[in-house]
């Protein structure tokens, strides 16, 4: 058994060894990961096609039409959505766009978190800094990112001019954020937009698996989780990031 005196030198060993093994942030991000973006857009093509079965098909073109829009030369992210729901109401033979349009944007400018998220966030915020790494822009994103009560640096699409999984909106939060690689851990739910570029980026990152998808092999997460609540330990409790991302990876 150890003194006391052997004890609190192995305490402080264990919390300088967590500090330097942690990153020095964590970029989430933040549509769909810490708040509820499918939920939200349901809700608004709910008003816009009525049965539970025409609301799924409806947003399965929506984000047909939405990922073909961010992969174009750069757009706002108002223009993408108006322009997303145009083509989608257009495919389906809808009236009403633009009142559509005008109650999406309004919509999306305070999505609640997910009750996962804000305990953990209070958490991980003692230690360490947060930033949301978005494909949005400021003025849409603001009011969200107040709703989840802890400060975070916010980067955006509209900063960088481009939209995930471009590496080049990584790159500009790295940047803007005074960070190198292998100084981050990305959290994200989307796969082909946080996990796939971040595996490309060489990034430690941690998949946020809402809804029980599955992984790409060839390019998998360093962990999985089914919400936010996995990484509530603290630095000091965990011990290291490693730590963390076996918790992680023992919840597939």
């Amino acid at each position: 058994m150890l003194s006391h005196s052997h004890e609190m030198a192995y305490i402080a060993k264990q919390a300088l060894i967590a500090r330097h093994a942690w990153p020095k942030i964590i970029t989430f991000d933040c549509y769909g990961t810490l708040v509820q973006w499918p939920e939200a857009l349901r809700a608004v093509f709910g008003s816009i096609v009525r049965s539970d079965t025409d609301v799924a098909r409806f947003h399965e073109h929506f984000s047909e039409f939405h990922d073909q829009l961010i992969r174009e030369s750069y757009q706002t992210y108002s223009q993408v959505l108006r322009r997303t729901l145009a083509a989608t109401m257009d495919k389906w033979s809808l009236n009403g766009v633009a009142e559509a349009q005008e109650h999406l944007l309004h919509e999306i400018r305070a999505i609640p978190p997910y009750p996962d998220v804000v305990p953990v966030l209070r958490v991980l915020a003692r230690n360490l800094r947060l930033a949301i790494i978005s494909n949005t822009e400021d003025q849409l994103i603001a009011g969200t990112v107040r709703g989840l009560e802890v400060p975070f640096e916010v980067i955006t699409a509209e900063q960088a001019k481009d939209y995930k999984p471009s590496h080049r909106l990584f790159a500009y939060a790295h940047e803007r954020l005074c960070v190198s690689a292998d100084n981050v851990l990305h959290v994200g739910a989307g796969y082909a937009t946080d996990m796939v570029p971040a595996f490309e980026l060489g990034l430690a990152r941690i998949w946020i698996n809402r809804r029980g998808e599955r992984s790409e092999p060839s390019m998998p997460p360093s962990a999985e989780l089914p919400d936010l609540s996995g990484m509530s330990a603290s630095p000091d409790a965990c011990g290291t990031m490693s730590g963390m991302v076996a918790l992680g990876e023992s919840g597939h």
